[in-house]
Parts: C-alpha cells; sequence; structure tokens
C-alpha cells in the first residue's frame, strides 16, 4: 500500500481539538503557500487530532517541516512528518470522462471571459468566497470587470480566483505592484490567467505545471483515500496489537516522573534531565482520548551511572502531597515544581503500585476520591522531615523520631474527627525555648518571612511556586463576589496597617490562662495570609533558636528579667494547626462581638468628645482648635524669654 514518502505532503499529529480546519490551513500558509489542508474528522465530525497539508513545492513542503517543528499550534508542539506516498488506482474511462465533463461544468464562467485580460490570484484565504470581496483588492490597480472563485466538487473553494480587468495594462499594474499582496493576512500569488492550451504551449515548464494542476484537482479526493487507509491502518495494528501477547518494553535505565508542568516539552526535559548524564529520549505523558498532557513523562538515560545519579537523591515519592520539602537539590527542581522520580516499571508491577497507592491515598484521606479537600489534609506534609531529606542531618535521632510520632498522631486525629481541619494561616509550634516570651516570638516570625525572601532572592532556597501563590489567593477570597472581594481587600488593607504581616504569636503557659508564668514551651503564630505562613514555616521549620533571638525584641528591663535555660541544640517542631470547625466559628464571632463593641465605645467617646468641645466652645466663644493654637504660641513665647 505505501511505497515512499511523499515529498509534497505533511502528515501532522497532535493537532489541539479546538483546532479548525481553516486555522490549521491559515497556520502552515504562515509558512509556506499551501494547496490544501485538512484535519481528520471522525463519524461525528469531530478533530481526531491529526491531518493532511499538501504544497505545490517539494522545497515549500520542505521549509513548512523544518520551521513548524520549532513553532506552537496554539500553545501546543505538534509532531510532523512527511506523510507516506499512496499507491492510487488508475481511474476508468467512465470516471476520466466524467472529471472532463465536470470541468467543462465549472469552466462555463471562465469562458464567457474568454480573450479578456485575465488574472489569477492564488493561496486565497477561506474566508474570501465571493467574487465582489476579490474584486475590491485590485480595484487599485485599474478598473474591474469582474472577479469570481472556481468551485470544486460539492461546492467547495480550490483556493484561487479570477480577476477580469478592463485593460491589459491594468494587469500588468496588478502583477508588478502585488507581489506583496496580503489578503486577510495570507500572502497570495498573482499572475497571467492565460487559455490551457496557449498557457501549456509557451510555458517553458507546462508539463510539471500540467502535472500540478492534475495533481490539484485531485488532491481533495487524495486526502480523503490517505485518511481513509490511514484510519484503516490504524485500526489494523490496534487488532495486531491486542491479539498478539503484550510484551515489556521497560528500558533498561528509564525513570517515571511526576508532577511535570503541562507544558513541558520533550527538547526541554531532555535539556534539564542531561544535568544527571546522556538522555536517550524524555517524553511527556499525553492522554490517549483527549491528546492533553497528563503531568507525568517517561525518561531514559543512555547509561547505568546517568540512571543511578538521578534516582539516588530523588526526594522520596511515598509522599501523599507533591508539597516536598524545599532543600531538595536545584536538579529536582523544574520550572518551580519539585519532580517526584521512581524507577520505571513494567505494567503488571506499575498496575499493582497504582492501585495500592490510590487506596492508601483514599484511606489517608479519610474520603472518597474526587471529593473536594476542603479540610486542608495536603498541608499535612508541610514540615514533615523524613529521614533521607537534607534537613535530617542536622537532627538527632530522638527529635526525627518525636517528630514522626507527632505526625503519625495528627493523622488519627483528622481521621477520626471530621470536624478538624488544617489551618491555612495558622501555625502550631513547638520546642520553643521556656524563656522566649511571645513579644519575642512575634519577632522571629516576622523575621523569617524577610529571611525566606532574602535567601530566596540570593538563590539559596526554591521560592513558593505560581500555584502556591495562587492557592493563598484563592483560599482568602473563597466564595465572594467581586464587590465582596474588593471590601474584603479594603478592610484587610487597614487591618494590616494596624496588626502588620503577624496577626497573632501565642505561648501556652503552665497555668491555664496565665499571662506570666513558666511557658510549656509550645504556641501558635497566625500570620495575615498562606503564602506568609508557608513561607514563615519552610523558614522556621528545624530553626536552632539564638539567644539574640530571644532577647532581640525585648527592654533593658525586660531582658534583665529573663532566666534563659539551656536551649541549645533545640529546634522549632513547626506545622499547620489543626483547628475545630467549631471552635473557630465560635471565636470569629466572639471576635465580630468584640469589634462592635469597640465601636460602639468609639462612638460614645466621639459624641462625648464633640458635646464637651461644644461646651468649652460655648464658654470661651473660641472653638478646641482655636484654643490649641493660642496655647502653643503661648508656650513658644515662655520658651524664647
Amino acid at each position: 500500500m505505501m511505497s515512499e514518502i511523499d515529498p509534497k505532503t505533511l502528515f501532522v499529529r497532535g493537532i489541539p481539538f479546538s483546532v479548525t480546519d481553516e486555522e490549521f490551513s491559515n497556520w502552515f500558509s504562515q509558512i509556506a503557500p499551501i494547496r490544501h489542508a485538512v484535519i481528520v474528522k471522525d463519524d461525528k465530525q469531530q478533530s481526531r487530532g491529526f491531518g493532511f497539508v499538501n504544497f505545490a513545492e517539494d522545497e515549500d513542503c520542505k521549509l513548512a517541516l523544518e520551521k513548524s517543528r520549532k513553532m506552537k499550534l496554539k500553545d501546543q508542539i505538534i509532531r510532523v512528518d512527511l506523510a507516506k506516498k499512496r499507491d492510487r488506482k488508475p481511474k476508468s474511462e467512465a470516471e476520466e470522462q466524467t472529471t472532463e465533463i465536470k470541468q467543462e461544468d465549472n469552466n462555463d464562467e471562465d469562458s464567457a471571459f474568454k480573450g479578456k485580460p485575465k488574472l489569477i490570484v492564488r493561496n486565497l484565504p477561506w474566508s474570501i468566497r465571493d467574487g465582489k470581496d476579490l474584486g475590491k483588492y485590485f480595484q487599485r490597480f485599474g478598473t474591474v470587470d469582474n472577479a469570481y472563485i472556481p468551485r470544486g466538487k460539492n461546492g467547495k473553494m480550490s483556493g484561487f480566483g479570477f480577476v477580469v480587468m478592463k485593460k491589459m495594462a491594468s494587469c500588468k499594474n496588478a502583477i508588478e505592484n502585488a507581489k506583496d499582496l496580503k489578503i486577510d493576512g495570507r500572502n497570495v500569488s498573482v499572475d497571467f490567467a492565460v487559455d490551457k492550451t496557449q498557457w501549456q504551449s509557451k510555458n517553458p515548464v507546462s508539463e510539471n505545471r500540467k502535472r500540478i494542476r492534475e495533481e490539484d484537482e485531485n488532491e481533495e479526493e487524495n486526502i480523503k483515500d490517505d485518511i481513509k487507509e490511514e484510519t484503516d491502518e490504524e485500526k489494523l495494528n490496534f487488532q495486531e496489537f491486542k491479539e498478539r501477547k503484550p510484551k515489556n518494553r521497560m528500558e533498561n535505565y528509564s525513570v517515571f516522573v511526576r508532577n511535570v508542568p503541562y507544558d513541558a516539552s520533550q527538547e526541554s526535559l531532555e535539556e534539564h534531565f542531561s544535568k544527571f548524564g546522556s538522555v536517550k529520549y524524555a517524553l511527556p505523558v499525553t492522554d490517549k482520548e483527549t491528546g492533553m498532557p497528563k503531568g507525568t513523562a517517561f525518561v531514559s538515560f543512555v547509561n547505568k551511572e546517568a540512571y543511578e545519579a538521578c534516582l539516588k537523591n530523588a526526594p522520596e515519592s511515598n509522599s501523599t502531597s507533591l508539597l516536598i520539602s524545599d532543600d531538595v537539590k536545584p536538579e529536582y527542581v523544574y520550572q518551580g515544581r519539585v519532580l517526584s522520580i521512581t524507577a520505571t516499571l513494567d505494567r503488571e508491577a506499575a498496575s499493582k503500585a497504582s492501585e495500592k497507592s490510590a487506596l492508601k491515598r483514599q484511606e489517608f484521606l479519610g474520603k472518597l476520591p474526587g471529593d473536594k479537600d476542603r479540610r486542608n489534609l495536603f498541608l499535612l506534609n508541610e514540615g514533615r522531615i523524613t529521614e533521607k531529606s537534607k534537613l535530617a542531618s542536622v537532627l538527632t535521632p530522638q527529635d526525627l523520631d518525636i517528630r514522626e510520632k507527632s505526625y503519625n498522631l495528627r493523622v488519627e486525629q483528622l481521621k477520626s474527627n471530621p470536624s478538624l481541619h488544617l489551618s491555612m494561616t495558622r501555625l502550631a509550634v513547638r520546642n520553643i525555648p521556656r524563656s522566649m516570651n511571645e513579644k519575642a516570638l512575634k519577632q522571629l516570625a516576622r523575621k523569617a518571612v524577610v529571611q525566606f525572601a532574602t535567601e530566596v532572592k540570593n538563590e539559596q532556597r526554591h521560592p513558593l511556586s505560581k500555584e502556591e501563590y495562587d492557592r493563598s489567593t484563592k483560599y482568602q477570597y473563597r466564595g465572594l463576589t467581586p464587590e465582596e472581594i474588593e471590601q474584603v481587600k479594603e478592610r484587610e488593607a487597614k487591618k494590616t496597617k494596624k496588626t502588620g504581616l503577624v496577626k497573632q504569636a501565642k505561648i501556652i503557659m503552665e497555668i491555664k490562662g496565665a499571662s506570666i508564668g513558666r511557658s510549656r514551651g509550645y504556641g501558635f503564630i497566625e500570620y495575615k495570609d498562606h503564602k506568609s505562613a508557608l513561607m514563615g514555616l519552610r523558614w522556621l521549620n528545624a530553626h536552632e533558636v539564638t539567644k539574640e533571638e530571644i532577647l532581640d525584641s525585648l527592654t533593658k528591663e525586660e531582658a534583665s528579667n529573663v532566666v534563659l535555660d539551656k536551649f541549645e541544640g533545640r529546634r522549632l517542631v513547626v506545622e499547620f494547626a489543626i483547628e475545630n470547625a467549631n471552635v473557630v466559628k465560635k471565636r470569629q464571632e466572639g471576635v465580630e462581638k468584640a469589634r462592635e463593641a469597640i465601636h460602639k465605645r468609639q462612638k460614645l467617646e466621639e459624641a462625648k468628645n464633640a458635646e464637651e468641645a461644644e461646651s468649652s466652645t460655648s464658654k470661651s466663644g473660641l472653638d478646641e482648635q482655636t484654643k490649641r493654637i493660642i496655647s502653643q504660641k503661648r508656650r513658644n513665647k515662655k520658651n524664647k524669654k
């Protein structure tokens, strides 16, 4: 069926499903003039994600092949190759006669203007559907008698048209001055249109042109044949695949990568993973039905050394969240995302692992797949330090054990009580030096955010990802209308001036409710928003508190009363705080009541002050402001003496 490569036709795969035939045609016509372009459709006339583009010249096809591989169609990289040539069955004598009759019918309009000076305009955009629209572009060159666009089978346009001018001089003027003519943004070709036999006898390359015209007449039908044969071939290959036993085609030195950005390309992934060694290929995984990227990829290395180097320090992949600690090496961070990398499994092992992982995640989250995580359980892994992480090296085995037990306890708490959730802005802090008070803790919380930003600027740590910033905004304004969001922004701006970056820092005392006494080494920090809380947590977690940080925000009198205990080597344990929805609701109601009380008290004070001012003015005849000015002048005069 297939004999050789067709040097004039491209086979294009990976076409976005939203792309129309017209968009597809226009996209390629910006590279070189085309004859036909079509996207293959299914029975419901929906795009199948691949198509064909046919050119008149080999050079145009070659140019389009080279350039299109470096371009994106609707922000998606497409795969372009030369199409394979089909063996065409010769037409029967009856079919040839039918074709000739149809050609004569199509040339009736052409014959009506025979002998008049006429132009042929090639590579017309599909948007030009009427001769009047075409004629408007040539009125600048002279008087236009008529313009028409021939139609092929089923009334379809052929991509060219004719313009009949009143004078030959007008035709010459058009040819000379229309070399760079664009119609609806598309370059068109303008030439004399002459009688077919006369054109063939005078043109030195008439045989080649004749062949091109003949191909033009049948190309649309040929492309339909291509589509049918391509579809049949796919069906055949799929049937063969089903009948034969599946083989494990796993590469010896390949890895499976998760959390890959959806716009990642093969070239950019190959470049990134070449940091470990020579890369054989790096392929983003796409959905078979939709053709959309799935956020994963396969990477195969040339040798064992590169493969082992990639897996050696890879972040843990058994986490229920991709928010892995940001102490990972830069080689494992791609476009702001921490990559999850594991050795590639064979098909059977991968299926079992996937099923096990899904069940484990479902059990862990305490919810069915697809339910929205309104309890913010994904934040459980923020602050978790495992044995393989870089931060583990500065902690003692006892500290690691305490952290792991705390993590397991939090998991059990959340599983057993559906009213509990993780706060997006409030942090729970353990291992606080007992000599540290709330004022010093609040100062340290501010310092954490500033230091995080400084270290990011100096490229000492990874910044927050775009998703983390978006999540912060989404959480803050969740469920609000645009008008309500603006009101919240104004209110938050006023509150920030008063409260600042840290809304609250609280240390729990041994005597419940006491403001003084012995600290339990446990407390809370509440930030103004989620992104600040993330920055604070990542800098404070496993941070060793210094003597200066305890005394920094205190006055000399306060510092003299501080008894510094033995806290050397003590590192903070920081996690997102667990909250009870009912308690949070009551707390918010209490805050609102307190605000109302303050607002009411302020109004009473304002009314009282106004009454006093009015009373004072009535006695002396002067208002309060005038009195203050006179008083100030008297003081200045007295000081001069």
